[in-house]
């Protein structure tokens, strides 16, 4: 890849920016948490999330574009008091970080760049709905992830 369009850059630029705030707010729920098999899917999304944010970093820069750098701190929306807190937490970045990657779907044409935002949507979706059933939510599965 080496061109974007403004539309496209710029919603690359908002799903960067999405798991940026992701990866942060794992960091921050992972202090709340005490089960073990939530640690290691906590874990697990890390893991995803890093590489998604590294592939939109890389294609960023392939594109010319400078990549929408991490804040420092991110507004959570209320207090984070237990592992149940932190869970909804989880949630909300998810359902972020859909919104950002169906918006590069909706943005581009480059085969390479749908995949990847293809992948973050889909894995994003299923963490969500991980994270919904965890916390005995239903229904655990929206209708058509990161429409808002």
């Amino acid at each position: 890849m080496s061109e974007l369009s403004e539309q496209a850059g710029k919603a690359l630029g908002d799903a960067l920016g999405a798991e940026h705030a992701a990866l942060w707010v794992y960091g921050l729920a992972n202090a709340f948490v005490g089960e073990s098999r939530v640690r290691d899917a906590i874990e697990e999304a890390v893991d995803q999330h890093e590489r998604l944010r590294d592939t939109a970093e890389q294609a960023m820069r392939q594109a010319g574009l400078t990549p929408t750098p991490a804040q420092p701190a991110y507004e959570v929306g209320g207090d984070v008091r237990n592992q149940s807190s932190a869970i909804e937490l989880l949630i909300t970045a998810e359902g972020d970080c859909e919104v950002g990657w169906r918006s590069v779907l909706d943005n581009t044409e480059d085969a390479g760049l749908r995949r990847t935002a293809l992948d973050g949507l889909t894995t994003s979706a299923t963490r969500a709905t991980r994270w919904r059933l965890t916390l005995g939510r239903q229904p655990a599965v929206e209708h058509f992830p990161g429409q808002r």
